[in-house]
């Protein structure tokens, strides 16, 4: 009904899934940027990041519409948009009165129109995930062969905590989703991922315990993939630098950080949200 004319419509429309990797960083409830931060983009499936001429999708988010969800302090960067709830207000939720920004995006904040879907996830029957993995010394895993009992047939790996520190690289031969039940992190020197395709590795996170959930990207470690964890905290400190995706319930990064958003990441991942295309319609009467 449009005024006072009325039309008796027949609409077929699809539905597509989408992936939970649709931004930069995404705290669901949270996200608290601090430092010298930076977002931006590219997309791996073109080529390396190239510093010279970072892309305009770094964007950053949250699903939440209370006053000071997203806080920012110190100078920050964000090449791309700041997202709220859907019916938020970004002028509330977005609390800059402790530092200052820079963000590109046109306009540089506004609300989701639908929230981004955060799914539960769980891990794949069978897996084994009563092993912790520990990388370091300038030591190389990869996986799956590095721990084959820890691994499936369809490169599905799982431990009860993994943490890369003093040099070390934890890689993949291919695509890899790794599932951790407990605590992550990354530390000093080192490098996690596939740096020549981040979609090639997902870190999942999916311990019901947010407080035992904290991810720590610290000193100069490299981040290649998405990471994920619907229902812990994540933070990126120090000169930690990813290039993939972040999302996380809560989200804190510091320091001189950096997050390099691959817009290839939004093929692989979880699914939550989906978006609704019009295919075909007629008028009935």
């Amino acid at each position: 009904t449009y005024q006072s004319e009325q039309r008796e419509l027949e609409v077929v429309v699809a539905s597509t899934p989408q992936s939970v990797f649709q931004y930069a960083l995404f705290g669901s409830e949270s996200l608290d940027i601090s430092g010298n931060a930076i977002s931006d983009s590219y997309d791996s499936s073109q080529g390396a990041y190239n510093p010279a001429s970072p892309g305009q999708n770094g964007d950053i988010g949250t699903n939440a519409t209370t006053a000071g969800a997203v806080t920012v302090s110190g100078t920050i960067a964000v090449n791309g948009q700041v997202a709220v709830g859907a019916g938020g207000d970004p002028s509330t939720v977005v609390d800059t009165s402790g530092g200052s920004y820079l963000i590109t995006g046109n306009p540089p904040m506004a609300a989701q129109s639908t929230n981004l879907g955060i799914p539960a996830v769980s891990i794949p029957a069978g897996l084994d995930c009563s092993a912790s993995l520990s990388v370091g010394g300038s030591q190389t895993n990869t996986l799956p062969a590095s721990t084959p009992a820890s691994c499936n047939a369809s490169n599905e790996c799982c431990f009860a905590s993994v943490g890369v520190s003093g040099g070390g690289t934890l890689t993949a031969s291919g695509p890899v989703t790794v599932y951790v039940t407990g605590p992550f992190s990354g530390t000093g020197n080192t490098v996690i991922g596939v740096p020549s395709d981040p979609t090639q590795f997902l870190m999942i996170l999916t311990s019901s315990q947010p407080a035992t959930l904290e991810g720590d990207l610290t000193g100069s470690t490299e981040f290649y993939g998405g990471l994920y964890t619907p229902t812990g905290t994540i933070s990126i400190t120090g000169s930690a630098e990813v290039f993939g995706s972040v999302i996380a319930e809560q989200v804190d990064i510091s320091g001189n950080a950096k997050v390099h958003y691959d817009e290839a990441m939004t093929s692989v991942g979880p699914t939550g949200s989906s978006v609704v295309d019009i295919q075909q319609w007629r008028e009935v009467k």
